[in-house]
């Protein structure tokens, strides 16, 4: 009799290859099954701690086979999906995943301990033992799930040694996960149902790195710098600057969500020329100060002087900090020396400066005086401009 060959345990098992899951994902479809359809895996990389003998693969679906997985199922512990299944029904969100194993049989890849609890609340309503609503019953016998249409029979152990070992999605570059996701998201996976299938968290990286890829896209396609960007080099300002940065997204580039595009071009062009030439970086002062020299007036001449590269945006960010730390203006002090100011010019004796000049001390008196007063007229009268009083 010729030798099994013995499945490999998580430890044994390489992670997954990004092609390997590429290649899966492509493979698989949303599909309505029914309940009657799907066979537990005896060779779900779950059971390996039972150190079992694994069942080839002609004989998985046999009756044997099959209790005896579920009892191992239900070792492994059921009953909290048994208990929230039966209270509000059988969520369909976190999808499982199964292969094809006939024409109309499926064999799970993903999702054995749902089954299993699903299985088992069927069992027991059909004896009588429980009492399950029609709303949830219905639920429970009929249920889309995604199907792998592909050839490999180790589909579980790449999309379990995916799912269960974040670190494997976490060693992909910012720009190859962004992709992914956004494949995913064209062939009709939503970004939650994204991140359940592949335990990110937070969740909302999934909704950033989409829209990130679409507006690294659209960046390649601007005629001066759009040649000139790379993944490994520049997608980190659309991923780490610009989409966490609602001010940048929403104001300044007019990011469309529908059309997933920013509208503003020719802000984006300028943004391109400044990450291109290096004016910018992907840091903590980009996404904090950047907004405010493009948004708050008052850091209207330090923009200026980035715009003519004079500062970069390190310089400009220092500039603005000290801005920020100079105390509040004490209005109440304004105001008491502009008055305490009209009093002594409306108290001048007039009279007697306009008769200085006996002497050359009191030439040189009258002439300080006539020269300060001036100077007081023309202050005021900028000051009067800039506050719109004239």
């Amino acid at each position: 009799m010729p030798r099994v060959k013995k499945i490999q345990t998580p430890e044994e098992q390489k992670t997954p290859s990004v092609s390997e899951i590429w290649e899966a994902m492509q493979k698989m479809k949303p599909e309505a099954v029914r309940l009657e359809q799907i066979y537990l895996d005896p060779n779900n990389p779950r059971l390996e701690v039972f150190k079992r003998e694994p069942v080839p693969d002609d004989r998985l679906i046999e009756p044997g086979a099959q209790q005896e997985c579920l009892e191992l199922m239900k070792k492994i512990g059921i009953d909290d999906l048994q208990e929230s299944i039966r209270t509000s029904g059988f969520c369909t969100v976190d999808r499982i995943i199964l292969r094809r194993f006939d024409e109309d049989k499926y064999i799970v890849a993903e999702g054995n301990r749902r089954v299993a609890a699903l299985m088992t609340l069927q069992k027991e309503h059909e004896r009588a033992r429980i009492r399950l609503p029609q709303s949830i019953l219905s639920g429970i016998s009929e249920f889309e799930a995604l199907v792998y249409e592909g050839e490999r029979k180790d589909i579980a152990w790449i999309v379990q040694g995916f799912r269960h070992a974040p670190e494997a999605i976490k060693e992909w570059e910012d720009f190859s996960k962004a992709k992914f996701y956004a494949e995913l998201e064209r062939k009709g996976r939503g970004a939650t149902e994204i991140a359940r299938t592949f335990n990110v968290k937070p969740r909302a990286e999934v909704s950033n790195l989409i829209r990130s890829y679409h507006g690294f896209q659209q960046a390649r396609e601007d005629e001066d710098y759009g040649d000139q960007l790379t993944p490994s080099d520049h997608f980190g300002f659309f991923s780490q600057v610009i989409f966490p940065t609602p001010d940048l997204r929403d104001k300044w580039l007019e990011w469309s969500g529908d059309e997933r595009r920013f509208r503003n071009t020719e802000n984006l062009s300028k943004f391109l020329s400044w990450i291109i030439g290096k004016r910018v970086t992907v840091s903590k002062e980009t996404r904090d100060d950047l907004p405010k020299l493009l948004f708050q007036p008052d850091y209207k001449n330090i923009l200026e002087a980035f715009e003519r590269e004079e500062l970069n945006i390190q310089e400009c960010s220092v500039e603005i900090k000290v801005r920020e730390r100079k105390p509040p203006i004490d209005i109440s002090a304004i105001v008491e020396n502009l008055m305490r100011i009209k009093s002594e010019i409306v108290s001048l004796p007039t009279y007697r400066i306009k008769s200085l000049g006996r002497t050359s001390k009191e030439r040189e008196q009258k002439s300080q005086i006539l020269t300060l007063l001036n100077e007081l007229v023309e202050a005021l009268g900028d000051q009067l401009r800039m506050l719109g009083s004239q």
